[in-house]
């Protein structure tokens, strides 16, 4: 017994030196037991608060309430894209309680509900006496593309222990105000000896009775003959109204590539419809590329490709010329570019052919411009007058990717 008291007491002086030699020299060694059993005490567990829920709750014994919508889903039909719309359905209490409706979640952000007559006074909740109506008022708002098969809507929970869960939804198509036939660009094609001519349209499914006030060719070249569609024309994509539209590019643009944005004007918007027309012209100076030049001769987009800023580009096109009645040298005399540090010079090549003179042009970024980027969708472009007694330019498109 007694070796066991000697061995416990000299592991206590142990542990008093250990804690003499851990506890800084103002620190006292009941202030460090103190420490001790505070770190070896475990946190308790916060206790779990219960969420209650705000949801109407049906009685546990009758008499209950009879919650009823008879339509519940509403056809809208159509109506455009970022187009704002509201519909009242009504909720009835055919029991014999109290019946509680509060508004749930709905579909998406686009939609919004709540019971009363208007949106500002719209609130979540209300309680229906048997026998009585509310309105429920759904508000929302189409996106900014087509959609023919837009459904959203929402939830509203009851206390009817037989339907605790209604759901209504408004339902139909998102509709364009107009379609245009082909979309976005009409390409008349190449003009040689007569204008061109293309034939495109117009159409709505949302409005039946609409005019074209106006239609507007900046540069006015183009001609445009507007002939209302036909009942066989309109019933190809459910069309309710609209025009075919004839349109002629005349011989007199400059030689090369013509584009120029078409305006529509209705007496349905104030905005115009825009339509990009583009065509082709081969007069006294014609253009090819050279090896290593892409150049797409429908088009006339000039593909410059990819390359570094500080090292620039360079591309040659050969330019034909028929110089018949020039009294001077073939000569560029004005020049616009985008991007616009992009330079251009032309200088002969070879002997001529008659009055046909074949000149080697070339296009250059010089080295250390800015880093830039022209793609299909955003091109750029180079537009060069010259003294040609025709009036002939030389226009291009032009693609790039400079890094």
């Amino acid at each position: 017994m007694q070796k066991v008291l000697i061995g416990a007491g000299l592991l206590g002086g142990v542990v008093v030196a250990v804690l003499l030699l851990r506890q800084p020299p103002e620190q006292t060694l009941a202030d460090s037991l103190k420490q001790m059993q505070a770190e070896r005490k475990v946190a308790a567990p916060e206790p779990t608060v219960k969420k209650v829920s705000d949801l109407p709750v049906a009685s546990k014994e009758g008499p209950w309430p009879e919650a009823v919508i008879e339509d519940p889903v509403f056809e809208f039909g159509r109506m455009p894209v970022m187009g704002k719309n509201s519909h009242r359905f009504i909720v009835e209490n055919r029991g014999a309680a109290e019946l509680e409706l509060k508004a749930g979640n709905t579909t998406c952000k686009c939609t919004k509900f709540g019971f009363g007559e208007t949106a500002e006074a719209a609130v979540d909740r209300v309680k229906v006496a048997p026998g009585e109506k509310v309105v429920l008022l759904i508000n929302w708002k189409a996106g900014d593309a087509p959609d023919r098969a837009f459904r959203h809507g929402g939830d509203v929970h009851t206390n009817d222990p037989k339907t605790p869960l209604l759901k209504v939804a408004v339902e139909g198509a998102i509709e364009m105000p107009f379609d245009v036939m082909p979309q976005f660009t009409w390409d008349v094609g190449s003009i040689y000896d007569k204008p061109a001519t293309f034939k495109g349209g117009i159409a709505s499914r949302l409005h039946e009775k609409f005019s074209i006030t106006k239609v507007e060719s900046p540069s006015g070249k183009v001609r445009v003959d507007v002939v209302p569609m036909n009942i066989e024309e309109l019933g190809t994509d459910s069309f309710v109204g609209g025009f075919s539209l004839f349109a002629e590019v005349g011989l007199d643009i400059p030689s090369g590539l013509f584009s120029e944005e078409l305006l529509l004007y209705t007496d349905v918007s104030p905005d115009p419809v825009r339509i990009t027309v583009k065509a082709r012209k081969f007069g006294a100076i014609r253009i090819q590329p050279m090896p290593g030049t892409q150049l797409n001769s429908d088009t006339l987009n000039l593909m410059l490709g990819s390359f570094r800023a500080a090292e620039g580009k360079e591309v040659q096109l050969l330019v034909i010329v028929d110089e018949k009645d020039m009294q001077e040298p073939f000569a560029i005399t004005q020049s616009e570019a985008d991007p616009s540090y992009l330079t251009a010079t032309l200088e002969p090549l070879g002997a001529p052919s008659g009055t046909v003179h074949r000149y080697r042009l070339t296009l250059k970024i010089p080295p250390g411009r800015p880093a830039v980027q022209r793609t299909a969708e955003k091109p750029g472009f180079v537009r060069l007058q010259t003294n040609h007694p025709s009036g002939d330019a030389i226009s291009l498109g032009l693609m790039l990717y400079s890094n």
